[in-house]
């Protein structure tokens, strides 16, 4: 969606809004769709790095971060992918030593799943400072009170999107777009003509 979209979207679709702060919502939707990019392409290259695919290293990065191992339902809860395709990324992992399959502590018959902090985990951590560093560096330029006002409309962004991942997986049909038309085409004024020069004009058929 182009940024004439965007704009032509909240102008149908959001009512009641002065043309400034339709600049502002409009400002705020494509700088989070751009991050959203940036994040994609970032963790791509993380991947690569590791020698992993994306969703290996997105399950890889889910398990690091949860406070205790997970189970293997959980992890499919939490990616989207069904419970065989998360066999095969466990098994991908643990061989590559990114994560560890251990009894669960709370039923020794179940086999969870933990980061393996002897093995490649600390790869990926690693690889992640610079990202915080910037982070922080960037937090130095707001008050306290702008960073609790940023975090808290992060969080109601991000269980916005979480909503929108339920209802897509949840949904048994997209149903058809709404149709977006196209920006209106500028008009061109026409250009003068330019006047003929005297005396440079010529009658075909006479000399």
């Amino acid at each position: 969606m182009s940024r004439e979209h965007l704009e032509q979207f909240l102008a149908e679709r959001v009512k009641d809004l002065t043309p400034e702060r339709r600049e502002i919502i409009a400002s705020v939707i494509d700088q989070s769709r751009r991050s959203s990019t940036r994040s994609v392409v970032f963790h791509a290259a993380i991947a690569e790095r590791l020698g992993l695919n994306p969703s290996d290293h997105k399950c890889a990065d889910y398990i690091a971060n949860e406070s205790g191992p997970v189970t293997a339902g959980r992890l499919a809860e939490l990616t989207g992918l069904s419970t065989g395709a998360i066999t095969g990324v466990v098994d991908r992992l643990e061989r590559a030593g990114f994560v560890s399959r251990v009894p669960d502590p709370k039923d020794r018959r179940k086999v969870v799943i933990t980061g393996c902090v002897e093995g490649r985990l600390p790869d990926v951590l690693h690889l992640f400072l610079p990202l915080m560093a910037g982070m922080a560096t960037v937090c130095e330029n707001y008050s306290d009170d702008e960073l609790k006002l940023i975090v808290g409309f992060m969080r109601r962004c991000s269980e916005m999107v979480e909503e929108r991942i339920q209802a897509l997986r949840n949904a048994t049909s997209l149903g058809s777009p709404a149709p977006i038309e196209a920006p209106a085409p500028v008009a061109l004024e026409p250009k003068p003509k330019k006047p003929a020069k005297q005396g440079s004009t010529r009658t075909l058929g006479k000399r």
